[in-house]
């Protein structure tokens, strides 16, 4: 894992095979320790958690790198002081990917990570594995699928016998593919996949007619919207309630009290960043790209596209109300399950409430 220290400053039922694939793959990744972890990261060192006395030392775990928009709320927060206001140094540690991020946090080598609310629902619900979401920030999902004009992809129907490209196997992208050809009617088993990976000339496999579309980022998807006039671009969100993202802790440390009032200044600082940018959108998003400005993220190299996908990015984050900021939603995430568990990626008949919890998550 790739370790980075963030010094705050400023003022401010049954098995499908595929779906059996995929849990198996995680399972190993899920069960390997991870080389390097700091249990030190993950301690307080003091102070209160609400903004008095010395620092605390928070570990996020990112499952990307971290010069990414989506990594918004997070960024600001550590360069703009609203974990410093919490009370919080918090550093950020790069992991290969979600499953050892969770490996991670469940042997308490960190307090919190980022995921997918399908790839929580994969680990506890059909791996039982000892997590908790804490908060949902995205409440709608930033994947997007591409297509061109001339074979467009608008809908889940049109999902049926099109080859799709993938950046990798038996991932999030695949994922949230196979759930959405679902919603209308289609056999996940029967969706057609081809791994492409994320290089820029990925698009000329669609317009050659190699690949009837692919899976991409929404950073990627506004650049290419702005890009390549024959883009079409569709939110799987259209046609399914999966595939937002939420904060996962383990069950332990959700049961530390130390740990708890962690995570209460963790999400309340996520909070008072997202109203922050959503605030700055009047302004063009200037201040929050200043306080972006000292990460290398490759989508503030064109300023149309980084105001574009921020604007975006604020809506899923608030798209339930400002209240219900780093809140998880009941109703979706019941929802959430009964996709995955009618899809096949994890059993039918379990009691989704039981694995999660806002009462670390501010008040709305």
């Amino acid at each position: 894992m790739t370790r980075t220290d963030a010094h705050p400053s400023g003022s401010r039922p049954r098995s499908r095979r595929w779906r059996s694939a995929v849990a198996a793959a995680s399972a190993a990744t899920l069960l390997a320790a991870c080389g390097g972890g700091d249990d030190e990261a993950a301690s307080g060192s003091g102070g209160d958690g609400g903004g008095g006395g010395e620092l605390q030392d928070v570990t996020f775990l990112n499952i990307l790198p971290l010069e990414s928009l989506t990594f918004t709320p997070e960024l600001v927060a550590a360069s703009c002081g609203q974990f410093e206001e919490q009370g919080l140094n918090v550093s950020f540690e790069t992991t290969q990917g979600s499953a050892q991020a969770i490996q991670t946090v469940i042997a308490g080598g960190a307090l919190i990570t980022r995921v997918g609310d399908m790839e929580t629902m994969l680990a506890i619900g059909e791996r039982d594995a000892p997590l908790v979401n804490v908060g949902q920030i995205f409440k709608t999902g930033t994947i997007r699928f591409v297509s061109a004009e001339s074979d467009p992809l608008e809908s889940a129907a049109d999902i049926e016998g099109r080859l799709m490209g993938t950046p990798s196997e038996g991932g999030t992208s695949e994922i949230i593919l196979k759930l959405t050809a679902a919603s209308a009617g289609i056999d996940p088993d029967d969706v057609q996949t081809q791994v492409v990976g994320l290089a820029p000339g990925v698009f000329d496999l669609v317009t050659s007619g190699r690949i009837g579309g692919y899976v991409v980022s929404l950073d990627t998807a506004v650049a290419l919207d702005a890009q390549q006039p024959e883009a079409v671009i569709y939110s799987p969100s259209d046609d399914v309630q999966s595939g937002g993202q939420v904060y996962i802790t383990s069950q332990e440390q959700a049961d530390d009290p130390e740990a708890q009032e962690q995570l209460r200044a963790y999400l309340a600082a996520i909070r008072e960043a997202v109203l922050f940018v959503a605030e700055d959108e009047a302004n063009d998003f200037a201040e929050t790209i200043e306080c972006l400005s000292e990460y290398a993220i490759p989508t503030l190299e064109d300023p149309e596209v980084a105001r574009g996908a921020l604007s975006q990015y604020v809506e899923s984050w608030t798209a339930a109300g400002e209240e219900e900021i780093a809140r998880t939603l009941p109703d979706q995430w019941q929802t959430v399950y009964e996709e995955m568990s009618g899809s096949g990626f994890v059993p039918e008949g379990l009691n989704p409430e039981e694995w999660y919890t806002n009462d670390f998550a501010p008040a709305p």
